[in-house]
């Protein structure tokens, strides 16, 4: 072996001194790193109890009205086409305006004269050639001539229709060149900036359910029923139908989700209510448990300040598929561990795990 080393090259014996005294040192270091694992993280929740029902729906508009005229006349121009959406504001029919336009100009003229009336009292009243009553005869004339004037310019205005919001057309009522009377309906018009579900829920349920919040409301039309859209709800009745002996519920579309659907379609609505937990019980995932019937069971309980854990001793009360209601010193803002608890002790540092991002 001797003979062997001097052999080789001295730089070689440089190479192969530095890594027999690199080897020696790390098997004298000390073995001072802290184990420390990732672990998973589930909340505690609540345990609160969810009930749900299913109810045939009707699809509705936010708003239907009859659209008519304050005026009567002769109807000379008409965009009214059942189906079509129409922009608040457009115009949809007109009346014929020249009789009105022959009020407007009678009672301009009607003003005038009344002014001038006015005038020449008020000169004859300062002469004390007439007396004050004479006066305020002629400021009533002149009053009321303005009012006419204003009147007749108003009904000037209602020859013309125009939608009172963005609209759909839902039926045509008259023809053009038809002789309309002040209120008659000549066509109906829908708001479906919304879409409504309107349901009857019994009286039973409906006390029942009293004290109750609803935790989700998802609609399906029959149309296309694999579909399921959220709701929110809107508003109920007080007061049960006289027959059926139902109230009914009414609710929208969450947010910006629109479908395309006609008021009138048939669809179903499933309520999900949640009773408030009195009690305290809690839910975890079945995986977080630890233990046994004979020794009891557990929990590991995530310390964030210090990134350990620490057993809390919890009471189980039933198991539903992988999850468990449980009993004991946790809260909703508690996280437990998930996911390996078995391979956890008590003080060992843990971190979360994020997940791919």
């Amino acid at each position: 072996m001797r003979l062997f080393l001097r052999a080789l090259p001295a730089r070689f014996l440089l190479a192969l001194s530095v890594v027999l005294l690199s080897a020696c040192g790390e098997e004298s270091q000390p073995q001072n790193q802290v184990e420390k694992r990732v672990v998973k993280l589930t909340p505690v929740m609540s345990a609160s109890i969810q009930d749900q029902s299913t109810f045939p729906a009707v699809v509705s508009a936010v708003k239907t009205i009859d659209l008519s005229f304050e005026v009567t006349g002769r109807l000379i121009q008409t965009d009214i086409v059942a189906g079509e959406k129409v922009k608040k504001g457009h115009l949809l029919a007109s009346l014929d305006p020249k009789p009105f336009e022959r009020r407007v100009k009678e009672q301009q003229t009607r003003l005038q004269q009344a002014d001038r009336e006015l005038s020449r009292i008020v000169s004859m009243f300062d002469k004390k050639l007439v007396s004050q009553s004479n006066l305020d005869d002629a400021k009533t004339e002149y009053e009321l001539a303005e009012i006419d004037l204003s009147n007749a310019q108003q009904d000037l205005a209602y020859t013309k229709l125009h939608a009172p919001f963005d609209a759909l057309v839902a039926k045509r009522l008259i023809d053009n060149n038809s002789f309309v009377t002040a209120g008659q309906s000549i066509a109906q018009l829908q708001d479906v900036s919304r879409i409504y579900f309107n349901i009857n829920v019994p009286e039973r349920l409906l006390s029942a359910n009293q004290g109750r919040e609803i935790f989700r409301a998802q609609a399906s039309i029959l149309g296309n029923p694999d579909k399921w859209y959220d709701l929110v709800y809107v508003e109920h009745s007080t007061q049960p139908d006289a027959v059926t002996q139902t109230y009914q519920a009414v609710f929208a579309l969450e947010g910006q989700n629109q479908i395309q659907v006609t008021p009138g379609a048939r669809a179903i609505v499933n309520v999900t209510v949640e009773t408030p937990n009195s009690n305290g019980n809690l839910l975890i995932p079945f995986r977080a448990l630890v233990g046994s019937d004979d020794e009891g069971f557990f929990v590991w309980r995530y310390l964030a300040e210090i990134q350990s854990v620490e057993k809390v001793p919890v009471e189980v009360l039933s198991v539903e598929d992988a999850v468990v209601v449980i009993d004991g010193p946790l809260n909703e803002q508690d996280f437990v561990i998930s996911a390996g608890a078995a391979q956890v002790h008590a003080g060992m540092k843990v971190e979360p795990y994020h997940g791919e991002k």
